[in-house]
């Protein structure tokens, strides 16, 4: 949806306006700027503007509207926020909030927040964010106390960054380098910045194995999944959708198919690579329609450099999946579509990767790992794929993250999920449910391959970029 700034220091104007211009492409509709008790947007904006030690920014990608506008003030507080709240329409009428200035969203956050404001910031945000149903990263300041956090997977991005002058947050670390500020780090989830502190605010989530029958427990997660996937295009004209033909993204399309949501599916790969080839069968026998990108060696070899800097990681197999996200979501910009869903979580919820079958007789160290993975994809998966979608301007939405699919998945039995230290396909609860909802056969019980895989892109990259000395003197000096 944007792109959100703080910075705390002396003499930080300038380095404030380069980072605002660094992460325009999060956010090419609008700019809004708090400095020292007023607000700028757009034209007014100008190095002209008073120096102050803590100031706030916002660029702004327009998804419904053209009213949300930001810094949002309010009394003595004042909001700027990378959110979608869901629950939304809900908090209006339990709190009985009106007066809004704007058309968005994430003004809610600001109207709890003072509805419970006490003069302790920190609580009324606490109080907040236990309500919200929603992906977010959001600071609010009340001209004394600032408090900046994220929802509690991870799927908005925040990062910080700080030295002995200066104390900065952003969307991107791209923005924070651009200021000299390189000792940047990811906001774990569990946390907030509180005045330039981290102050811990939630526990991790835990897996474990629940009794309950096989059949509810499916029932379930199909009703969590149909709730989550229209929650997220509530409102919208059209979507996208990232589309491998695996199980994963088949079933959000034909749960998108189910809510009748104008969509799109998109696909890229080389000639004749898996994915294109199955997602052609699979748009057809589901009938919907399909937008394909072939690709090859020049076209990686071109978008290589590029990935790196939108991911800012040399990580082959990220580069891989971050390429694939990235030209998949472009293919789509060019359709102007704003929204593109995935289905990333599904793989680290039911079991999906191949590794796990290794601890198939060691259940309490595949619980483990299962609750280590899933409290550290904001930085090992969703902020790759979010600079990627973002990097055209589009906003990546992901059902799977949903936090009642999420409570659903962390206790199913590993016996629901996965059958043997030789299971091939793995996550077989999922599987069952996307059959029961539509899925074709072929698809719901395919074994998995991995987006760099299914592409062709990582073959390409492995057997025949990286031969040339200039490609791997790039990723030896990034």
């Amino acid at each position: 949806m944007c792109s959100i700034i703080g910075i705390n220091g002396q003499n930080v104007n300038n380095r404030l306006f380069k980072m605002l211009n660094i992460l325009k492409h999060r956010g090419p509709d609008a700019t809004g700027i708090y400095s020292n008790g007023k607000l700028f947007f757009n034209e007014e904006i100008n190095d002209k503007i008073d120096e102050s030690e803590f100031i706030l920014a916002h660029n702004l990608l327009s998804i419904v509207g053209n009213n949300e506008i930001q810094p949002i003030k309010s009394g003595n507080l004042v909001l700027i926020a990378n959110a979608e709240i869901y629950n939304y329409e809900k908090l209006l009428l339990d709190y009985n909030l009106d007066n809004f200035k704007t058309n968005s969203d994430c003004e809610i956050i600001l109207k709890l927040i003072e509805k419970f404001y006490g003069n302790n910031l920190k609580e009324a945000v606490l109080k907040t964010i236990s309500l919200l149903d929603g992906d977010y990263a959001f600071c609010v300041y009340d001209n004394k106390d600032y408090v900046a956090v994220r929802d509690e997977i991870g799927v908005k991005p925040l990062h910080y960054a700080f030295d002995e002058n200066t104390f900065s947050f952003s969307s991107e670390s791209k923005a924070l380098k651009a200021i000299n500020l390189n000792n940047s780090q990811s906001l774990n989830p569990r946390y907030a910045i509180v005045n330039n502190s981290l102050l811990k605010i939630r526990d991790e989530f835990t897996r474990y194995e629940s009794k309950i029958p096989y059949e509810d427990l499916k029932n379930e997660l199909k009703t969590n999944l149909l709730e989550a996937t229209k929650k997220r295009t509530k409102n919208l004209d059209h979507v996208a959708l990232l589309f491998s033909a695996g199980v994963d993204s088949t079933l959000i399309a034909i749960l998108l198919k189910k809510l009748n949501v104008n969509t799109t599916l998109y696909t890229i790969g080389t000639e004749n690579s898996q994915d294109l080839k199955f997602s052609k069968k699979v748009a057809k026998d589901i009938d919907m329609p399909l937008k394909t990108w072939i690709i090859n060696q020049e076209i990686i070899e071109k978008q290589l450099e590029d990935t790196i800097n939108t991911i800012e990681d040399t990580n082959l197999m990220k580069i891989g999946v971050g390429m694939t996200i990235k030209l998949t979501s472009q293919l789509a910009s060019k359709d102007n579509q704003k929204v593109i869903l995935s289905g990333q979580g599904a793989d680290e919820l039911f079991c999906g990767y191949n590794r796990y079958k290794n601890k198939y007789d060691t259940p309490a160290e595949l619980l483990d790992e299962l609750t280590h993975d899933l409290n550290n994809m904001y930085h090992v998966n969703l902020e790759r794929d979010d600079k990627a979608t973002m990097s055209n301007s589009i906003e990546l939405r992901v059902p799977f993250l949903d936090r009642n699919v999420i409570e659903t998945a962390v206790k199913t039995p590993i016996k629901y999920m996965l059958h043997s230290n030789e299971d091939k396909i793995r996550k077989h609860i999922l599987r069952e449910v996307a059959y029961e909802m539509g899925v074709p056969e072929y698809i719901a019980f395919r074994p998995k391959k991995a987006a760099q895989y299914g592409t062709g892109i990582d073959k390409i990259i492995k057997k025949k970029i990286l031969k040339k000395k200039e490609f791997t003197k790039l990723l030896e000096n990034y």
